[in-house]
């Protein structure tokens, strides 16, 4: 199991002595075993964004809503409540939408709740798939974070098996040709267990971590150019001792990833992550400010520490061929206990990381890869969260951890501008789902997982899902093309 994080110590180290090279293994540059028959070229290899909505959110306010004029009073088993909100998007789209609280612009399939993003809706209707009624079975935020993120239920708090996006690096079977290959950012946690060290992710916590990590070295650090030399040499040498010694691929392990060290420590990749202002009028820099709806005079104001800011090191990684996969923690959404968070900044935030999904979306429908086609083409997202909240409001003005949750799909392999599931209109429990016509089947019907929606997506973008043992995980075929 490894979850680890790339720090400046480790790059410098990696580039002072041979041995240093060492502490980037399990991270990029070793070649996984490519499945026969099913390896497309880098720029055909399929690409993931997982969006982690951390803290538990509402699902009533954005994925599983309810119509206000029926459970707008409390002493039922659900109680919509949206007419205590705070936040004033939220309020107003109560008074738009005629009391209801229930968004479905024209020519969308789905019901949203009050929160949700208006321009992913309005923009992005015709892609998006969501699950309702997955049973996450715990109400605790390490298990279901950790459950959702691997498809398989923890160990008591500790993760069990690889999450998603490190088993989607090492199944599709290019790692040696992506930089950072699995770029985990925001906080969010990773993991690898018995796959490819080299899927495992690559751990900037935030954009400052990004530049610690990135940015050219200064002069003065670097090695003596005899030295440099020596060492580049033995390490692009076949020596004796590194075939006698590899017998657990130690050796091949720490010569794979000496490049992608001299690669990350001397500011090559800087260039894509440098968010200056006024950049050139219709440079990418520029095309990507202007999707985002960035302050060019001063980009912080809107990527620093924000959901955009997030989704826009998203957007580079992948347009610029050096992730395959990239892992965000988009927003914390609050634990939600309390009136202060659930009526003003619970809404907010679920808007604020839909928000900036909507602009990642965009710039990928139009970016071109080097085929000519839409970068959208072959990408899949997955957004979700620990758990729900209850359904009810508790004395404290919030609403506490509840066992039903929903996720967003979109993109590869994935119909879209339909919703499947359901959890029940008086408890708001999950109901089991007939998984061939995505409709609640409370007699026959399979209570849908976080493994099923693992295994979904995987099939969805030719991926295989063997990795989730011991969980025999069902295809949702209602959503799949």
């Amino acid at each position: 199991m490894k979850h680890r994080m790339l720090s400046r110590r480790a790059a410098l180290g990696a580039l002072g002595v041979g041995t240093g090279a060492y502490l980037l293994d399990g991270f990029i540059g070793l070649p996984f075993a490519k499945a026969e028959g099913n390896c497309p070229t880098p720029d055909e290899a399929p690409l993931l964004v997982m969006c982690e909505f951390t803290s538990g959110w509402d699902t009533l306010l954005c994925l599983d809503p309810r119509n206000h004029q029926v459970y707008g009073e409390a002493g039922g088993g659900i109680h919509t409540a949206y007419d205590q909100i705070t936040d004033a998007p939220t309020a107003a789209m109560l008074d738009a939408t005629g009391g209801t609280g229930l968004y479905q612009p024209n020519g969308c399939n789905i019901q949203f709740g009050p929160a949700m993003s208006q321009n992913l809706v309005t923009q992005h209707k015709d892609d998006l798939c969501v699950v309702r009624g997955v049973q996450m079975g715990t109400l605790t935020h390490e298990v279901g974070r950790r459950y959702f993120l691997t498809g398989k239920v923890p160990r008591g708090l500790a993760a069990s098996g690889s999450s998603l996006e490190t088993a989607w690096v090492a199944l599709s079977g290019h790692i040696d040709e992506f930089q950072i290959p699995n770029l985990v950012a925001g906080g969010a946690e990773t993991y690898n267990e018995g796959l490819s060290p080299q899927a495992s992710g690559l751990t900037v916590p935030s954009y400052a971590e990004m530049a610690q990590v990135l940015r050219p070295l200064n002069a003065s650090l670097g090695l003596h150019g005899k030295v440099d030399q020596a060492a580049a040499e033995f390490h692009h040498a076949a020596f004796c001792e590194h075939l006698q010694y590899d017998g657990a691929d130690h050796v091949s392990t720490h010569l794979s990833a000496w490049n992608t060290a001299q690669t990350l420590a001397n500011g090559g990749l800087w260039k894509h992550f440098d968010f200056k202002a006024a950049p050139p009028v219709g440079s990418p820099l520029d095309k990507l400010y202007d999707t985002f709806g960035v302050n060019k005079a001063n980009p912080a104001a809107t990527l620093s520490g924000k959901p955009k800011g997030q989704a826009a090191l998203a957007a580079q990684a992948l347009v610029n061929r050096i992730s395959q996969v990239v892992l965000l923690r988009l927003v914390n959404i609050t634990d939600a206990h309390f009136d202060d968070d659930w009526q003003t900044n619970h809404p907010r935030l679920i808007r604020d990381g839909f928000d900036a999904l909507a602009d990642l979306i965009t710039l990928l429908k139009n970016t071109e890869d080097k085929p000519g086609k839409s970068f959208w083409d072959r990408t899949t997202v997955l957004c979700f969260s620990d758990f729900a909240r209850t359904p009810v409001i508790n004395p404290q003005g919030g609403r506490d951890h509840h066992l039903a949750s929903a996720c967003l799909i979109a993109g590869q392999g994935i119909k879209g501008n339909i919703a499947v599931g359901a959890n029940k209109d008086t408890t708001y429990d999950t109901r089991p789902m007939n998984l061939a016509t995505g409709q609640p089947d409370d007699e026959m019907g399979h209570l849908v997982r976080p493994s099923d929606i693992h295994a979904t997506v995987l099939t969805a973008a030719g991926l295989c899902y063997n990795h989730i043992s011991n969980q025999d995980p069902k295809l949702i075929t209602a959503i799949l093309k």
